[in-house]
């Protein structure tokens, strides 16, 4: 009998359940969202929220809690990162619909913590575009010829014809 029992198996033995779970923890704790079939994001969210919950009402400074994590997390960073979410009231975990697999066309859903900063990729766009600026200016300081010439460079010329292969019928009625 299946009575009371709130834990969803997800089709899995217990062991693979569970590192399963732990994976997606921690993988959201580092990119700060991950996509995943809906039934397993239902079961992540319970998760993250029963550790965010009990590191606020615990704290930091509860050895026990501290260990439970770090056999949860693996890294020293990803647990300071769990105690640094949830000292903020403001991060909550959101599941958004986003479609379906194309494989099994299990629907999709993407986990997301609001509220988390990790690494700025926008920052990453602006040093580029500051670096081409940079490299369009040092362009224009130079003479036509040379920047001629460092086009040219680049660019490979293919001046060979590709002929399409030409093949014959099979002549037999078994080949076809």
């Amino acid at each position: 009998m299946y009575k009371r029992n709130s834990i969803k198996k997800l089709g899995k033995k217990t062991s693979h359940r569970k590192a399963l779970i732990k994976n997606q923890l921690r993988s959201i704790l580092q990119s700060g969202k991950v996509e995943t079939s809906s039934v397993k994001a239902k079961v992540l969210k319970g998760e993250l929220e029963s550790v965010l919950s009990k590191i606020r009402k615990k704290g930091e400074k509860d050895i026990s809690l501290t260990r439970r994590l770090y056999r949860i997390f693996g890294k020293k960073e990803l647990v300071d990162k769990a105690f640094e979410l949830a000292k903020k009231k403001s991060v909550k975990v959101t599941i958004k619909k986003s479609g379906f697999r194309d494989g099994d066309n299990t629907e999709l859903s993407t986990v997301e913590i609001v509220g988390f900063k990790g690494k700025a990729k926008a920052t990453k766009k602006v040093e580029e575009t500051k670096e081409k600026k940079e490299v369009e200016k040092e362009e224009k300081e130079l003479p036509e010829e040379l920047q001629k010439k460092i086009v040219n460079i680049g660019r490979k010329k293919v001046s060979k014809k590709i002929e399409p292969i030409k093949k014959e019928r099979a002549r037999t009625r078994s080949s076809l």
